[in-house]
């Protein structure tokens, strides 16, 4: 019922469907198919995550073992063409996690093992001028009959990240407050090693907001882990991130009636 549900109001989704509305015509969603376009993706990667977290990459690409045999995803300024957020999945039987990213940061080989369709949701980036949360959310909605339809996930995993370099205080007040979470907003998934961030020696009220995209996650009733891995090549704290795809499914059908009572109204 719900996936035939995702399929009627899919029929009228402003992105990447025939009729787009005006709200996201600045926007062009696409998978990617091509070797050149996977390239223009791992070099947008590369500067983002040159930019927010301080390193470089050789190539000018930020490439890794895991792109292959994933579904890479882009979404576009429709006007200037220029990539504005990315991400790519992978699905997994839960016998075959040891062979995920999140797998060298998280034990969730033993954890999860007994799942079954569990999709992987990694390299999330988003251009500065753009991290609102709205291209974030636009992005993801048009991930959906993907990972519902054709994967048939029941589960996404993945690992959200807040930088360390100058951003200390940030980190510090992150990790408190994903630690005051309520039960339903936590999972028990445990780092491969364990990171506290120390408390910072001053602060301002700004750096006790946590990063947009853990509110995306959350709002999205994500779970996240209360403890962190320390990334020493990023400079970074990730944190596992694990999601019903239900809950997913059944969050964006309440969004889509919504939209239709307002605009009936």
């Amino acid at each position: 019922m719900m996936l035939e549900q995702l399929n009627q109001y899919s029929q009228n989704f402003a992105f990447p469907f025939q009729k787009p509305s005006t709200k996201s015509s600045a926007y062009k969603f696409e998978w990617i198919e091509d070797l050149k376009t996977l390239q223009e993706a791992q070099r947008f990667r590369a500067v983002q995550f040159s930019q927010q977290f301080g390193i470089q990459f050789e190539s000018g690409l930020d490439q890794d073992l895991y792109d292959f045999g994933c579904e890479h995803a882009v979404l576009r300024d429709k006007w200037s063409n220029e990539i504005i957020a990315y991400t790519r999945l992978k699905l997994f039987q839960g016998h075959e996690l040891d062979q995920s990213y999140s797998h060298q940061e998280f034990k969730i080989a033993e954890e999860l093992s007994h799942l079954d369709n569990i999709v992987e949701i990694g390299r999330t980036c988003v251009h500065p001028r753009y991290r609102s949360g709205k291209a974030l959310s636009i992005l993801w909605m048009n991930l959906l009959p993907k990972v519902i339809a054709e994967m048939r996930a029941k589960y996404l995993i993945g690992c959200v990240s807040i930088r360390m370099q100058g951003n200390e205080t940030r980190a510090y007040y992150t990790h408190q407050h994903i630690k005051a979470l309520p039960q339903q907003s936590i999972c028990n998934i445990q780092p491969q090693r364990s990171f506290e961030p120390p408390y910072p020696q001053y602060s301002f009220q700004q750096d006790e907001r946590i990063p947009k995209l853990f509110d995306v996650y959350l709002n999205m009733q994500a779970q996240l882990s209360t403890q962190a891995f320390y990334d020493e090549a990023f400079n970074c704290l990730d944190y596992f991130v694990y999601l019903e795809a239900g809950q997913l499914t059944k969050n964006f059908i309440l969004q889509k009636k919504s939209e239709l009572s307002l605009e009936n109204a």
